[in-house]
């Protein structure tokens, strides 16, 4: 940990396609969300990183994606109790919303060790977590890069 090492096989996974709603269309492929089954000893040693430095990978409280207990239902909820505060009292509301189903795939990795640097995560993380993330996109390139790849030909 305190030198960042990290062993290669930590990358590796078998990724499963998992339809996103039983009914979908099953030939399309933005219906899907991989899943990666991590190897065992690899999934104690992210659980023991987060036991150690969870408190500082925390989000904003109003955050509903991909945090443990919340999801669409809380956010639905907030918009309606908003939506209603604020009508009730005689203001207008107005609504943006943004699809970021993609954003994942398109997150500058550097800015968001960054980030992370910026909210003073211990430098160990750093360069386990960069280690890491070496690893997986070295050995499962991303959708993006292979097209990026396939137009310089």
């Amino acid at each position: 940990m305190l030198h960042g090492y990290v062993p290669s096989n930590f990358g590796c996974g078998i990724i499963v396609p998992i339809l996103k709603h039983r009914l979908g269309d099953v030939s399309s492929l933005d219906k899907y969300r991989a899943i990666t089954v991590s190897n065992t000893i690899a999934k104690v040693f992210e659980l023991c990183l987060l036991r150690k430095f969870g408190d500082f990978l925390t989000s904003h409280r109003l955050q509903f994606g991909f945090k443990k207990g919340v999801g669409c239902s809380n956010a639905v909820f907030s918009l309606q109790q908003v939506t209603s505060y604020f009508t009730k009292r005689g203001s207008c509301v107005y609504l943006s919303s943004l699809d970021a189903s993609k954003a994942f795939d398109r997150v500058t990795h550097s800015k968001l060790f960054d980030k992370l640097a910026n909210r003073n995560v211990p430098h160990c993380l750093l360069r386990v977590l960069h280690k890491v993330e070496a690893l997986v996109i070295r050995l499962l390139p991303s959708p993006l890069s292979s097209k990026m790849d396939s137009s310089r030909t």
